[in-house]
């Protein structure tokens, strides 16, 4: 079942990579798709990584991400002098990746390579992985695979979907599966595979968790949290509701911004070694 959801998961972001939508019309792999997805993650759809993940902490520190995708985080973690390392499950990013930080005269390093059976000889000062461990199938190996390459003082940053956002229960839960009946045709876990865009038939595991399911989680895998963030919240989360959402252009930034400290879709949690 598992090696099924890890070849759903291959398919998606090897067809559709991270960032597609976001660069219509540039082929994957050149500058130009790159410096798109660049622009719109940084100044629009996660303007607030730079608060939250602070990139500028890891010059000449040695950073191992989970899911490095197309390489988007990793322009930033070498960017500001990190020793950067990236693995990923799907077969095409780590190739991809390479070819844009190479773009910018960067050489990381990039490897194929699951999380759940993660296999490296050196320990790292940071792990990170954003939007990554909610589309893995087992996250209790996951996490014990990461809290073995971090070095005893070091410190791992994971971010998830998170359960109570305004996205998932408003959008998702009450307006698409409640109000419009589609849980009449399909599962809610079907509906959360379609949260993932995607031009094939695959189904991707998604999950979400709550800050303490996702907490309870990592505490048992033995880390510590120092710090919790819930971020995320633009007028494409907001319910399609129609006449309503004409007035979404109206709604403050500002708004939006304090009601995604609590409501965002995505939920961080900085932590370090307990044992």
């Amino acid at each position: 079942m598992n090696e099924s959801i890890k070849e759903s998961t291959k398919l998606v972001w090897g067809t559709t990579p991270a960032g597609w939508t976001y660069a219509e019309g540039h082929p994957k792999g050149t500058k130009e798709f790159f410096q798109a997805v660049l622009k719109k993650r940084f100044t629009e759809e996660c303007d607030w990584m730079s608060d939250v993940v602070q990139f500028e902490r890891f010059n000449g520190k040695k950073v191992l991400e989970i899911g490095c995708g197309a390489g988007y985080d990793a322009y930033q973690f070498c960017k500001n002098g990190a020793q950067y390392t990236g693995i990923d499950i799907t077969p095409d990013n780590p190739i991809i990746a390479k070819k844009h930080l190479s773009l910018f005269g960067f050489d990381a390093k990039f490897l194929e390579m699951d999380v759940e059976t993660l296999s490296l000889d050196e320990k790292f000062d940071y792990v990170y992985s954003f939007g990554v461990l909610h589309h893995t199938p087992d996250l209790k190996k996951a996490l014990k695979n990461i809290h073995h390459v971090l070095k005893k003082d070091g410190e791992a940053q994971l971010i998830v979907y998170y359960r109570w956002s305004i996205f998932y229960i408003i959008r998702v839960v009450l307006f698409n599966w409640i109000l419009k009946m589609k849980f009449l045709s399909m599962s809610l876990e079907d509906l959360r595979s379609q949260i993932e865009y995607t031009v094939t038939n695959a189904k991707p595991l998604v999950n979400v968790y709550s800050q303490a399911e996702f907490s309870r989680f990592c505490q048992d895998a033995g880390f510590k949290i120092i710090k919790a963030d819930i971020r995320k919240l633009v007028r494409e989360d907001l319910p399609a509701i129609p006449l309503v959402k004409k007035l979404y252009p109206r709604i403050p930034d500002s708004w939006l911004n304090i009601l995604a400290k609590k409501y965002g879709w995505y939920l961080s949690l900085r932590m370090t070694k307990s044992f």
